[in-house]
Parts: structure tokens; C-alpha cells; sequence
């Protein structure tokens, strides 16, 4: 072993230079290529070390993420799971709700208390259409048309409580209201006729307008008529004589209607107030036919007298009697009776004819008078 300081040989077992007293370094003999070879190795051994504790913490790493995303995993199925559930529920209960009266019906007064008019009326129909006709759900929706004062609304819920028969005497008011601010007066009268409210008639009096009145009655009448229309309230008066209908058809009443003609007239009237209402329409039938006048009736008899006599004649209404002396056939020329005739002395023959305003004649009376004074 020589001295890493003077170089000088050092014997075995000395640990000390005996040159120059520099402290002997043991070192083992060993090659350069056992050096290499064991740098190698360690060299290795240093990279082993250093590699294995590298690659657990990947390997962990990598199994806590998976098992991170396992558990992340289960929750999003649990709350997938719980929301569908949830959603299945709301929607079979919501779906129980629609076709619930009781829910749509209570939702509804609710909305109702709010004010809140759209969704009350909405939930409202929708009861109808659940249970349809519901009187209730009905008289609610008629409520919040009235307070809203939509009128084109409560129309048809109003006409139909009044087909029903269950209307009271404040909606009966409301829908003649209705009809006269629509001028829908014949509705009115359907009204009043249809649903018979005589205990109600003072709601109806401003529509109801009299019926005009004739003043014969119809029937077949051997002389002419002179017929007079007439009202009470003094209402305006058309008519027609020949059956149409006297609203469209009828001319204005001023003077009385004469009825000359032989045959059949078909008269029709209406009266109308002041708000153009008219009445019920009042027909008659008048047939004209006339018959010649009855034989006159005269009086004393024929025979022989010795005092003075006075003749008369009876005469019908609408006749005209006329004579002669001569035993001739009176015409309309011949002598016209206006009163008690003389009796002539001698032998006569009187004959009388009546002749109506038509110009139909009677048969001629022949009556033989002798008269000696």
C-alpha cells in the first residue's frame, strides 16, 4: 500500500506514513471495471429506488379517480331515478287534478278571492267540461261576467237558466236588459210567452204592447162594413186586407176600412209604441154576400075601406122603398117612400119595391086598395 501523500510504501498494518505521518485511507482493492460495474448497479438500484416509488401513486391515483366517478356515477342514477319518480307523480297528479271538479272548482274560488278573473274563469270552464251543465260553476262563471260587465258572456249562461226554468226575477231583469240594449225585442216576447212569468209581467210592460182591436167581429154579413181599428195607448196601427203580414207588409191606419165588395177580406193588424215593439199581430175574415132585400111590409092589408087610411111601409136598414099607383113595377125612378102615404079614394093597386145600397131589388108587394069614402 503506498501513501496517498509521498507516495512511500506503507507496510500492512501501519496506519500511519512513516515519510511523512500522513493517516493511512483503507480502501479495498477493486478494478475499474468492478467499479464501473458496481457504479452501474447502484447507479440502477438509485433508478429502482426512485422509479417504484413513482409509479404507485399513478396507480393509486388512477384507482381513486375510478372509484371517484363510480360513486358520482350511483348518485346521478339515484337522482335520475328520484326525479323521474317525482315527475311521474307530479304528472299523475296533476293529471287527477284536470279531471277533478272539486280541484278546478276550489282553484277557482281561490282565484277568485285574488281577483284574479282570467285563471278563476279559466278553472271555472274547465269544471264544466268535467261535469257539464253544474249549476254551481254556472252561477260562479255568470258572477264574474256581471262584475266584469261582459254581457256578450252571460248571454248564454243566462238563456239558459231561462230554458231551464231556474232563472230569479235579477236575472230575468239582466237579460231583457240585454235584449234591449240589442234591440232584440221579439226575444223579450219569446221571453214572456215561453217561460210564463205573469207574477214578473212589470218587468215585461215596457214591451209588451197591446194587441190593436177591430170593431166587428168576423163573420158573413149581407151589407157592407165600415170597420174601425183602435188601441187603448194610442199605439201607431198598420193592417192589410189581403192576409200578408202587416209588419212588412202593412200600410199606416188613419180612417175606418169599408168593405163594399161581395167575397172574402183577410184583415190583419199591428200596433207599434214608441220603441218600435209591436204587438201580437189580430186577424179577422169579413165575407160580403149579399141577399136581395126581403119583401116589404105594408100596412093596413088590402080590402074595402070608408075612412081615410094611412099606408106604411116598413124599411130594412140600407134599403130604399119606392111605389107606384098604376099597378106598374116600381123602379129606383119611381116615387121614393120617405113616410106614411094617403090612402087614394077609388080602386088602387100599390106596389112597393125595396132596392139596397147595392142595388139589389126585393120582389115587388102588390096590394089592392078600395077606398069609398
Amino acid at each position: 500500500m503506498e501513501c496517498k501523500k509521498c507516495g512511500a510504501k506503507i507496510p500492512q498494518g501501519n496506519v500511519y506514513c512513516s515519510v511523512c505521518g500522513n493517516e493511512v485511507q483503507l480502501v479495498p482493492d477493486y478494478n475499474f471495471l468492478d467499479e464501473d460495474v458496481l457504479g452501474n448497479l447502484a447507479q440502477g438500484k438509485a433508478q429502482t429506488e426512485e422509479t417504484l416509488p413513482a409509479e404507485q401513486p399513478i396507480k393509486q391515483k388512477t384507482a381513486g379517480k375510478r372509484k371517484k366517478i363510480t360513486v358520482w356515477g350511483v348518485i346521478f342514477v339515484v337522482i335520475l331515478a328520484a326525479s323521474l319518480t317525482l315527475l311521474l307523480v307530479y304528472q299523475d297528479i296533476k293529471k287527477k287534478n284536470e279531471n277533478s271538479y272539486t280541484f278546478q272548482y276550489q282553484k277557482a274560488e281561490e282565484c277568485m278571492e285574488a281577483e284574479e278573473w282570467e285563471d278563476a274563469v279559466s278553472y271555472l270552464k274547465r269544471a264544466l267540461e268535467i261535469k257539464k251543465n253544474d249549476r254551481r260553476a254556472r252561477e260562479r262563471l255568470l258572477e264574474i261576467y256581471l262584475e266584469r260587465e261582459d254581457m256578450a258572456s252571460a248571454l248564454p249562461i243566462l238563456e239558459g237558466f231561462a230554458r231551464e226554468g231556474k232563472i230569479d226575477r235579477a236575472d230575468v231583469k239582466i237579460l231583457i236588459g240585454i235584449y234591449s240594449d240589442k234591440e232584440e225585442y221579439d226575444k223579450i216576447l219569446d221571453l214572456y210567452e215561453e217561460a210564463g212569468y205573469g207574477e214578473w209581467s212589470d218587468l215585461f210592460e215596457d214591451y209588451l204592447v197591446e194587441r190593436p182591436r177591430f170593431s166587428s167581429i168576423s163573420g158573413t154579413y149581407g151589407h157592407s162594413l165600415d170597420i174601425e181599428i183602435s188601441t187603448k195607448n194610442g199605439y201607431e196601427i198598420f193592417y192589410t186586407t189581403d192576409g200578408r203580414d202587416p209588419v212588412s207588409h202593412g200600410r199606416p191606419y188613419h180612417t175606418s176600412i169599408v168593405l163594399k165588395k161581395e167575397g172574402t177580406t183577410a184583415l190583419s193588424a199591428v200596433s207599434r209604441n214608441e220603441k218600435g215593439i209591436y204587438s201580437e199581430i189580430v186577424k179577422a175574415e169579413y165575407t160580403i154576400k149579399y141577399e136581395p132585400p126581403p119583401m116589404p111590409k105594408v100596412e093596413p092589408a088590402g080590402g074595402t075601406y070608408t075612412e081615410p087610411q094611412r099606408i106604411t111601409v116598413q124599411v130594412p136598414p140600407d134599403c130604399v122603398a119606392y111605389y107606384t099607383w098604376d099597378g106598374s113595377d116600381p123602379v129606383k125612378g119611381s116615387a121614393k117612400y120617405t113616410g106614411p102615404l094617403e090612402m087614394p079614394p077609388g080602386n088602387q093597386v100599390l106596389s112597393v119595391i125595396l132596392i139596397n145600397s147595392v142595388g139589389l131589388r126585393s120582389c115587388v108587394y102588390r096590394v089592392n086598395y078600395i077606398y069609398m069614402p
